[in-house]
């Protein structure tokens, strides 16, 4: 007799916590209720097994997706040597965002074919008018760039750095700025570009929020961390969903080698 298919309760496991081991900072995120979360694939190979829950979902799909891609474009920007803060405007077919997205990938494809590979990430975001500029960070690009002026020739300077342009971008204006070598530089970034991931954006080509390079290192993630009940978090925030524990201290003597390790890596062995 054929053995019985188990359901999606039976093989799932529950998650009370999940952490992220980033460059300096430990997240961990505790839910207000346990995750069931079945093993990787299992879904696909099983399709006649529907997805239930007993439990409320008080998220729809889309506040699900937004925040996901929220924390996966933050962790990137931590986890990844990107050097330089670009802002790309589009001149025609602005109003097209198929178009305006083709241009800033291509431009991004074609400056890695002539001047050498490079890492990037994309976030789009939408004018008021309803057309699409685009922030890009960069690490690595060994193309062209020049001072930009402002009125009288004189050099535009902002947040005390100096802005300069991609004089190889054609489509319209670009805006680059170094990113300081300080873990407030990268944190201020990645604070900045995530706030342009909104549900308006998920009609931007397949309900993508962003475009990545490949290879980019992303943190390493635990389960149900054993330690996280013996050390206190430096920062917590609450809401319906859960709690967020920031673990920023890592000098803690209570936190485990191992944790200290992945934090200082800040990618996997």
């Amino acid at each position: 007799m054929r053995d019985r298919l188990k359901t999606k309760a039976e093989i799932s496991e529950e998650i009370h916590s999940m952490a992220s081991y980033l460059p300096g900072m430990i997240r961990v995120f505790v839910p207000s209720s346990a995750l069931n979360r079945v093993p990787s694939g299992w879904e696909q190979l099983h399709p006649e097994v529907k997805n239930s829950s007993n439990t409320t979902d008080r998220e729809s799909n889309l506040e699900r997706s937004v925040r996901r891609s929220k924390r996966t474009v933050y962790d990137l920007v931590l986890c990844n040597p990107f050097e330089l803060f670009a802002t790309f405007t589009i001149a025609e077919d602005r109003y097209d965002d198929q178009k305006s997205k083709e241009k800033i990938i291509n431009w991004h494809h074609n400056q890695r074919a002539r001047n050498g590979k490079f890492q990037y990430l994309i976030v789009p975001e939408r004018h008021k008018d309803g057309a699409l500029h685009f922030h890009s960070v960069i690490a690595g690009y060994k193309g062209k760039l020049k001072q930009s002026y402002g009125p009288r020739e004189k050099p535009i300077i902002k947040y005390e750095k100096p802005v300069y342009e991609f004089p190889e971008y054609k489509s319209g204006f670009s805006s680059v700025q170094e990113i300081g070598n300080e873990k407030t530089d990268r944190s201020m970034v990645a604070t900045y570009i995530t706030k342009y991931i909104t549900k308006d954006i998920e009609n931007v080509t397949y309900q993508k929020r962003y475009w990545t390079s490949n290879g980019l290192l992303r943190p390493i993630t635990e389960d149900n961390p054993d330690w996280i009940s013996s050390v206190k978090p430096d920062i917590i925030y609450e809401n319906e969903f859960g709690q967020m524990l920031i673990f920023s201290n890592l000098e803690n003597k209570e936190l485990p080698e191992y944790v200290k390790l992945l934090t200082a890596t800040g990618k996997y062995k």
